[in-house]
């Protein structure tokens, strides 16, 4: 199966299933619908225990790896903008909390 290429794109409703023994499953369900047109990984029956796990660690690492990346992305994309809106915003937070609550427009 290594000459297999398979693209899906993923709506934000995404979900992800599974089921364990005998034939763990995996069910990714790209638009978030239970029904046609989700994708399973299977790990067959003759598979031992021990390379269950290995397989499953493989999709953890990957999966794992591929949203650190993502997320890093973001960080880096995060615009001057934004970051003085936040300062802007936790300013406002800690007058609050300083005035009791109160507004103080001084």
């Amino acid at each position: 199966m290594s000459n297999y290429n398979l693209t899906i794109f993923l709506e934000p409703s995404l979900t992800v299933r599974s089921s364990g023994k005998p034939n763990a499953v995996l069910y990714v369900e790209p638009d978030g619908w239970h029904g046609p047109g989700n994708t399973c990984f299977q790990i067959p029956q003759r598979v031992s225990a021990e390379d269950h796990v290995k397989i499953a660690d493989a999709f953890l690492e990957g999966v794992t790896a591929w949203r650190d990346t993502i997320v890093a992305e973001v960080e880096r994309n995060r615009t001057a903008a934004d970051e003085l809106a936040e300062a802007r915003a936790e300013i406002e937070r800690l007058k609050s909390d300083r005035d009791g609550g109160e507004s103080n427009d001084n």
